[in-house]
């Protein structure tokens, strides 16, 4: 099992660029926040009187030269918020939502011919799976009620397109848009 951390930035500081580490406290790879476009921010801001809620912010995951690897996009419709995956070479993959217990989502992607689910238990861990195979983990890292950051851990590999997969899925769906 391979273990990888994030760290949140501490108070006032920016959340645009955050290092993900590897066990040999490397950076593999780096989770950015996608700003709004100028539309984004004015349907937000709408969104957010009306129905006191907001749009999820986008983000991305990229090489630490910079190269894009993933990144959740995600639009408003009549029916509510949809999202799509945006691959490295730029295609985008629709994320099915799937309403499981009664308030929890289940998403889901089927990319080169394998079928992805990511969901989220009650201990608030969200789990990757491939194939109905059990593949990768996220969860927060909480010291004294506070959280310091996220975990990754890979059950069978140390592939970090899965790291920086399984990053963006929990940070655009599950983080901070609850």
């Amino acid at each position: 099992m391979a273990t990888f951390t994030l760290t949140f930035p501490k108070a006032f500081e920016s959340f645009t660029y955050i290092p993900i580490i590897n066990e040999q406290n490397e950076t593999v790879c780096v989770l950015q926040k996608v700003d709004r476009s100028t539309v984004g921010k004015v349907i937000n801001a709408v969104m957010l009187v009306a129905a006191q809620q907001s749009l999820p912010h986008h983000y991305e995951t990229r090489t630490t030269l910079g190269a894009p690897l993933f990144q959740v996009q995600s639009t408003l419709l009549t029916k509510g918020v949809s999202h799509q995956l945006v691959m490295p070479d730029g295609t985008t993959l629709p994320i099915q939502r799937k309403t499981v217990q009664l308030l929890e989502s289940s998403y889901s992607f089927t990319m080169d011919g394998l079928v992805f689910r990511f969901e989220k238990d009650f201990t608030s861990t969200a789990y990757l799976y491939c194939n109905d195979e059990k593949i990768a983990s996220a969860s927060n890292i909480e010291t004294e009620l506070v959280r310091t950051g996220i975990a990754f851990k890979l059950f069978d590999s140390d592939d970090t397109l899965f790291v920086a997969l399984l990053a963006t899925l929990y940070q655009t769906l599950f983080l901070l848009n609850k």
